[in-house]
C-alpha cells in the first residue's frame, strides 16, 4: 500500500445548503453532533472507517491514491489519463508546468515549486521570480471530469497574496480560493473581452489553508458545471459555460497556487458519458 509521505488523509465533509437565490448565492454548513455516549474505542474505529471509506467502499490503497473521488453530476466515460505520481515519467507531455514551475516526483507525490523558491530560472527570465506554481493539464476539449488530491505547502516566507486558482480553461471559469473564502467567476474571453470578471457563486466555507490537503472533482458538460472541493460544491448552469473554446489554453485544467509550492499525489481525467439518472433530482434538491 502506498503511504502518505507528507501528512494524514483529510476526513472532513461539509453538508451545504444555499442561502438566498439568484446567480450569486452563499452557503452555510450544518453541524452533525456525535453521540456523546460513544466509547473512545468505538469512536477510534469509526474514525478509521471514515478515513478509508469516504465516498464509497474504497480500499485504503485506493483512498491514499485519490481513487475514491467520485462524481455527483456526470457518468465517467473513457479515461483520458490517470496519474499517481509514482515515477518521474508521469510528468509528461499531458502536463505543462508553466512559467518555470518545477515538478519532481518523490515518495509518491509530484513536488511542485515556483521559481521564486527553486531559483533555477534562466538569468533575466521574465517570470524568473514568479511566486505561482502553475500546473496545466492538456485535455483537448471542454467537456470532462477531473479529479485531484493536493497539499498546499506551509508558507515559510511572505508572498504578495495568498490565493489559489482552479481553472476550467485558463482564465475562463475560475475558482478563486483565499483564506477568507472562495468564489467562482467568469473571466476574460468567456465574457468576450480580456480583463473582465463576473462573480457567479460565493462561498465563505471553503478557505485556502496552507499546510492542508484538498481533494476535488470538477465536472463540466454542455452548459453545466459542478465543482466539489473537500465536500463544498459550486454549481453553475449557464449558456456561457457551453461557449466554444478554440484556443489551447482554454481547453486545459489549471491548478495554480501562489506560495512555496504543493504536493500533488493524484490527478485524473475522463470524458463524460452523459448525466447521471439521479442528477435532475439532485439539482432540484440543491436549488
Amino acid at each position: 500500500m502506498k503511504t502518505d509521505p507528507v501528512g494524514p488523509v483529510p476526513t472532513g465533509r461539509s453538508s451545504m445548503r444555499p442561502v438566498g437565490t439568484g446567480p450569486t448565492c452563499k452557503y452555510r454548513s450544518r453541524k452533525h453532533p456525535g453521540k456523546e455516549s460513544m466509547k473512545q474505542s468505538t469512536l477510534l474505529i469509526a474514525m478509521t472507517a471514515i478515513c478509508v471509506l469516504t465516498d464509497r467502499d474504497a480500499t485504503a490503497d485506493e483512498y491514499v491514491k485519490g481513487a475514491s473521488l467520485k462524481t455527483t453530476m456526470l457518468n465517467k466515460g473513457e479515461n483520458i489519463f490517470e496519474k499517481h505520481f509514482d515515477e518521474q515519467k508521469e510528468v509528461d507531455a499531458i502536463l505543462d508546468l508553466r512559467k518555470h514551475t518545477r515538478g519532481t516526483v518523490k515518495d509518491g507525490v509530484m513536488v511542485t515549486i515556483p521559481p521564486s523558491v527553486h531559483g533555477e530560472a534562466p538569468k533575466g527570465a521574465r517570470y524568473g521570480k514568479e511566486e505561482f506554481v502553475r500546473s496545466h493539464f492538456k485535455l483537448g476539449g471542454q467537456d470532462y471530469i477531473f479529479s485531484f488530491r493536493v497539499k498546499f505547502l506551509e508558507l515559510d516566507r511572505k508572498v504578495k497574496e495568498q490565493i489559489c486558482f482552479i481553472d476550467l480553461g485558463h482564465r475562463w471559469i475560475r475558482l478563486e480560493m483565499t483564506p477568507d473564502g472562495s468564489q467562482l467567476v467568469f473571466q476574460n474571453y468567456i465574457l468576450g473581452k480580456r480583463g473582465q470578471k463576473k462573480v457567479i457563486v460565493e462561498n465563505e466555507t471553503l478557505k485556502l489553508k496552507y499546510g492542508e490537503w484538498y481533494k476535488g472533482t470538477i465536472e463540466i458538460l454542455g452548459d453545466e458545471t459542478l465543482s466539489n472541493i473537500n465536500g463544498v460544491t459550486f454549481h453553475i448552469k449557464n449558456d456561457l459555460v457551453a461557449k466554444k473554446r478554440e484556443t489551447v489554453l482554454a481547453q486545459r485544467f489549471c491548478l495554480d497556487l501562489r506560495g512555496v509550492g504543493y504536493h500533488l499525489d493524484y490527478a485524473a481525467a475522463w470524458k463524460p458519458r452523459g448525466f447521471q439518472d439521479t442528477w435532475e433530482e439532485k439539482r432540484a434538491e440543491s436549488n
